[in-house]
């Protein structure tokens, strides 16, 4: 052992000698939200403008043939012909793979090389958080990471039923759960608006670390 190296480890071992080596910290108070909201606030309308706020598209549908219309708009006004997508079961409403079929979009999976030409990927979600406009998703099987990430345009699919008040909820209701869901996904991603980063000079550039642009559509059914 190296003279330095004795000494530097002799003063830790007397400062640890003299007591605890860091003040005490603060207590926090968890009970008040990091994110406020009011209990009577209306989650879809506080959703929606958070949405907004950060660039995201809202396409709000009375009908599951009013979303599948809404998805179609997205596609065509964006000429989209080739889409990474959830399977059926993962996706809050029947129709889509169907309506991808009818008109003649390509779903595609395979090698990065593959899936790096899908112009959109079309997901659901797990829950939405309405105080912060925020989608979280768990992938696996069936419900590609890529999809969210990767292309340029992402299509969330949700019904209004998902929608809860504050993050602090979904992780209650993942300790109720005993993180079952956590311990069976390959990860969980947060998504607030579309992809953005102010690392140059501070101007915020968008699109850069994944898609340019974020639509949800949202079935009401509550």
């Amino acid at each position: 052992m190296t003279a330095a190296r004795t000494e530097i480890l002799s003063k830790l071992r007397r400062a640890l000698a003299a007591g605890t080596p860091f003040p005490q910290a603060e207590t926090v108070d968890t009970s008040r939200p990091v994110v406020p909201i009011n209990p009577d606030e209306n989650l879809l309308a506080r959703f929606c403008s958070e949405v907004e706020r950060v660039r995201g598209i809202i396409h709000l549908a009375d009908s599951t043939d009013a979303a599948l219309a809404a998805l179609r708009s997205v596609l065509h006004s964006n000429d989209v012909t080739r889409t990474m997508c959830w399977d059926a079961p993962h996706l809050p409403f029947d129709g889509v793979t169907n309506l991808l079929a009818t008109q003649g979009i390509e779903i595609i999976a395979g090698t990065n090389e593959v899936v790096e030409t899908a112009q959109a990927g079309i997901t659901g979600c797990d829950w939405a958080i309405a105080a912060t406009g925020t989608l979280v998703l768990s992938s696996g099987p069936g419900r590609s990471r890529m999809a969210s990430l990767l292309p340029p345009i992402h299509v969330a699919l949700m019904r209004s039923s998902q929608l809860i008040p504050r993050l602090e909820d979904w992780v209650a209701s993942r300790y109720a759960d005993r993180l079952q869901q956590i311990r069976t996904s390959s990860n969980i991603t947060f998504i607030t608006g579309s992809s953005r980063t102010s690392d140059i000079e501070m101007q915020p550039v968008f699109g850069v670390h994944g898609p340019l642009q974020i639509h949800i559509v949202i079935l009401k059914d509550v």
